[in-house]
């Protein structure tokens, strides 16, 4: 069974701040993606990683900006990843921090590979999520790549310049877009995105580095961190997020995609699902039926497009399901939550 990957609630805090220094309407965003309420996923210390990628990619289409991923890494603050970022910058040269950041990102974000490699005379900083519950990544492997080259930028000076930055997916119509924001080479549809830089520049000193025992001391809280966050995300709350991404991308949400995608059998996942006491139809149409009292709440969509939006092929259906579930047409509820808090 695949298990779905988490991210630090501090990553997700500081990804949307990025999106509303942008100057992006958050509201839908946080609709589409199921942070409109709590009934989705609750507040707490992790969040799906689906529902981080996913933010990405929305944010990516209401903009209408295929780059938009590589323009908030780039103004991201590095400071959002918390006790991790503290071990980067309280590390003596760029190699100490690079090798620990690597050992300790699961701390931030699991399900994700990050290293440092160094052959010869290149060094080669990768990422990758390796979580086949997270279907759309483009927007986030840009982010991310944007903001690793940023803190490398910002470590080295003026004289940093890759050697390379590999991604995993392809460029579509937008290559010149790619070489104008890096100015360097670019490789794509490679096994994993990283950077490929110099070894030299391993022995740059960090900025607040040299630090000994504030290192020392945020390495073992990772360490306890890293302990004590062996638990895995809830099959439940895994799925929602696997629903409400797929929803995101206008892709299938049927049974048997969420099994694939999960690593099972649909007789196997239908008993997972017994076992957890989820019936999977009464889950998918209770994650719509969240979305939609959201963006009904919060957006002034047209009802028709939000209908379109939750894989609806009629909105008389949508109209149909929404009644059913909440006891009011889409209509009235929207009329409804103008004075009041019933969305929530």
């Amino acid at each position: 069974m695949q298990t779905a990957g988490m991210i630090a609630s501090s990553a997700m805090d500081g990804l949307l701040a990025s999106i509303r220094l942008g100057g992006l309407d958050m509201s839908t965003v946080s609709a589409r993606v199921g942070l409109g309420n709590t009934a989705l996923f609750a507040d707490g210390d992790f969040m799906p990683l689906a529902a981080f990628t996913s933010t990405l990619e929305v944010a990516s289409e209401e903009k209408n900006d295929p780059l938009l991923g590589l323009k908030l890494g780039k103004e991201f603050e590095f400071e959002a990843l918390g006790a991790l970022a503290a071990l980067f910058l309280t590390a003596p040269t760029l190699k100490d921090g690079l090798t620990q950041f690597s050992r300790y990102f699961p701390a931030l974000q699991s399900n994700t590979r990050s290293a440092l490699v160094v052959e010869n005379e290149v060094a080669r900083f990768s990422y990758s999520i390796c979580d086949n519950t997270v279907r759309h990544k483009t927007q986030d492997a840009d982010f991310t790549q944007s903001v690793f080259n940023t803190i490398l930028k910002t470590t080295i000076g003026a004289d940093w310049t890759p050697s390379c930055i590999e991604f995993e997916h392809n460029p579509g119509e937008n290559l010149a877009l790619y070489h104008a924001h890096f100015a360097c080479r670019l490789a794509f549809g490679r096994r994993e995105n990283a950077i490929v830089f110099p070894k030299r520049f391993l022995d740059r000193p960090i900025g607040k580095g040299g630090d000994e025992q504030s290192h020392l001391r945020v390495a073992s809280e990772l360490s306890d961190l890293l302990y004590r966050r062996e638990k895995r995300l809830d099959l439940v709350t895994a799925l929602k997020a696997w629903i409400t991404a797929a929803l995101c991308q206008h892709a299938s949400i049927d049974i048997e995609d969420a099994a694939g995608d999960f690593g099972m059998s649909l007789r196997s996942f239908q008993r997972k699902l017994g076992e957890a006491g989820v019936n999977y139809a009464e889950l998918r149409n209770m994650v719509r039926m969240e979305i939609a009292k959201s963006l009904l709440a919060n957006t002034r969509l047209p009802i028709p497009i939000i209908a379109a939006q939750l894989g609806y092929s009629e909105l008389s259906a949508f109209a149909r399901s929404f009644r059913h579930l909440t006891g009011y047409t889409p209509a009235r509820f929207r009329e409804a939550t103008k004075n009041s808090g019933l969305a929530q």
